[in-house]
């Protein structure tokens, strides 16, 4: 099975530099590792080491034990989001702004519950909301600030996305960057019915670990409930 990563098409413009695009373009990630594909139903202990680096070991165990026999992980090189991430931040401009931001999921786990497919998939990327968009004007009122510097998107997705986003500055960017343009996590939890581990002990796990990533300069504080 391969994973790509997913460019969020309402955003203006397109990668600001060939030497992204190329990159984009000739990498590839599979989740089968160096041994070969996984058997069909057998758990790759690749994706599930990553997995446990994404939302922490015993969160990963609490959501097989959720998630029963048809738990099965699924990963992207932890590496080469940050390597990419960090290349993206390194070419934004704020002049122009012409940054198409990517999208990575460096975990997804799907099971079954109660007869019904159910995922929890966790979301990166540069957001396009900048810290001012979320803190003034007329938006303002559709993210609350649940700690301080972290900012709750009152909007779900359409897949039911919950998304948290902060100031995350990295080294070789541009004023500003940490600000303007943010980290944005989001973690979708859908049709899992029994709850070991909960939505928002998994999103706090996903901030901090991208955020550990990615070496974000600011001190930031995840709350134990963000979505409350």
């Amino acid at each position: 099975m391969r994973w790509r990563t997913v460019s969020d098409t309402r955003r203006p413009g397109a990668i600001a530099a060939g030497a992204l695009a190329v990159a984009l373009i000739l990498s590839g990630c599979s989740d089968d590792g160096p041994g070969g594909r996984e058997e069909p139903g057998a758990v790759s202990p690749a994706a599930l080491k990553n997995c446990g680096k994404v939302f922490g070991e015993r969160n990963v165990e609490a959501l097989r034990a959720d998630l029963g026999k048809d738990f099965q992980p699924h990963d992207r090189s932890l590496g080469e989001m940050k390597e990419r991430m960090l290349v993206e931040a390194q070419l934004w401009n704020p002049a122009t702004d012409k940054l198409a931001r990517t999208s990575f999921h460096p975990c997804q786990i799907e099971g079954r519950a109660d007869g019904k497919e159910a995922w929890v998939i966790a979301t990166v990327g540069w957001s396009k909301y900048g810290v001012a968009f979320m803190t003034e004007g007329k938006h303002a009122r559709e993210f609350r600030e649940v700690a301080k510097g972290v900012y709750l998107d009152l909007r779900q997705g359409t897949d039911g996305a919950r998304t948290l986003v902060m100031p995350c500055a990295v080294p070789g960017t541009r004023a500003g960057q940490g600000e303007n343009l943010p980290l944005q996590v989001s973690l979708t939890d859908t049709d899992r019915t029994a709850r070991t581990v909960s939505t928002d002990q998994l999103l706090k796990a996903l901030a901090e670990s991208t955020r550990e990533l990615l070496g974000c300069a600011e001190k930031v504080t995840v709350p134990e409930k963000p979505l409350s």
